[in-house]
């Protein structure tokens, strides 16, 4: 734990508040106090909170991090004139490829997460002092969305262990969630950069045979590559009904490229998986909290239908920057496509406010991926996982 006094009274204040906020959408509704399915008062205390821990943590970021800083001077916003959670500055995720980032001493950090980039250089780094706060936020998001009615399941894992992928923030989430929930029958099914496909044609069938819900995890393009090795074999296998899939990380160019629509399908084709069980995840190495699809939680739960969006934990706040005046707005604001930002109070330990290069269309109190900005590099957790390869 890190021996900043300051630092350890906010990381006290976020576990408390994290740990029984709201940890995703439960209701319809144009704004967020509706998708959380709040009422009045409820939504008054959870936004005054919000609002009074991001200040906190933007005075405490602003003094630690020295590039921060300078970033926020230059723009002319210091803790002293910043009022509210929105004019917070938020910093370019390039920021990690090129500097440091990190609001404590390089000798207090316990875990430093990677994202993949385009070569071997230009790879950006979350620095962590500590991992409480960051398991946290993964695990409540995580149960919220895809294991609402459970209490263990086999999960069967396509991301490489951490052993072999040390600094991959999804690597690291996968096998916690696994050793977490992982009931008898779960294991990681990659390993030497390739999907064992013998290993997980057998697993597949083991679960089939012992009526057994199933939990498959791994990126959409690693799904594509192994789709199309069970086409191959003409494979299929009709898994326990509360079987589900989950993926992640979109398909950067290293696989051919499937609509949704058509990943889904061939998913229910080969598993026997409804694609209201097929779970998407929107996350990045540089935060600690992730966004997901809603339709497993509504089916299992019996939920009322939502939009088709991005459902996210009240610690986090997606905004839109405004493509005409460059400033950040709510989403519920939004008129025009712009780019990300997050502003995630799980980042209690690097910078909270994050401006992406990924482009949304806003859809009430969410949004719409829309792609990434024209300039951007090709990079993703998911990157590391998947060379396009699946083992015999």
């Amino acid at each position: 734990m890190t021996r900043d006094p300051e630092a350890r009274r906010l990381e006290s204040q976020l576990l408390e508040w994290i740990a029984v906020a709201p940890a995703g959408f439960a209701g319809s509704g144009a704004t967020r106090a509706a998708r959380y399915g709040l009422e009045a008062a409820a939504a008054s205390e959870l936004e005054r909170r919000f609002e009074s821990l991001a200040l906190d943590l933007f005075a405490f970021q602003f003094e630690r991090i020295p590039v921060y800083r300078g970033y926020c001077q230059a723009l002319d916003r210091t803790p002293s004139r910043v009022r509210r959670s929105l004019d917070v500055p938020a910093l370019p995720v390039d920021a990690f490829r090129r500097v440091r980032v990190a609001a404590f001493p390089a000798q207090e950090e316990v875990r430093a997460f990677r994202t993949s980039g385009t070569t071997g250089d230009d790879s950006g780094t979350l620095h962590l002092d500590g991992l409480e706060l960051y398991d946290l936020a993964l695990e409540r998001g995580f149960e919220h969305h895809v294991l609402p009615d459970r209490e263990t399941i086999r999960m069967l894992v396509l991301v490489a262990h951490p052993d072999e992928a040390p600094h991959s923030s999804l690597s690291y989430m996968l096998e916690r969630v696994r050793r977490r929930w992982g009931a008898p029958g779960s294991g990681t099914l990659f390993r030497d950069g390739e999907v064992r496909w013998c290993e997980l044609r057998a697993a597949l069938e083991a679960g089939r045979d012992a009526r057994e819900p199933v939990c498959l995890l791994g990126t959409a393009f690693g799904w594509v590559h192994v789709l199309d090795a069970a086409a191959r074999e003409s494979f299929r296998v009709e898994l326990a009904p509360g079987s589900r899939l989950f993926e992640t990380g979109g398909y950067k160019g290293r696989s051919r490229e499937l609509a949704r629509a058509d990943l889904v399908a061939a998913i229910e084709r080969t598993f026997a998986i409804p694609s209201s069980h097929v779970v998407s995840e929107y996350g990045m190495t540089e935060m600690g909290s992730q966004l997901y699809s809603t339709s497993l939680r509504q089916a299992l739960l019996g939920e009322p239908p939502l939009a088709a969006a991005w459902s996210y934990p009240a610690w986090l706040r997606p905004r839109i920057v405004d493509s005409e005046s460059g400033a950040p707005r709510e989403l519920e604001e939004a008129l025009h496509v712009g780019l990300l930002a997050h502003h995630d109070l799980a980042n209690r330990a690097a910078v909270a406010h994050l401006l992406t290069a990924d482009l949304a269309a806003p859809r009430g109190a969410s949004f719409e991926l829309r792609g990434r900005c024209p300039r951007a590099d090709l990079r993703g957790c998911g990157l590391l996982h998947e060379e396009g390869s699946v083992a015999p």
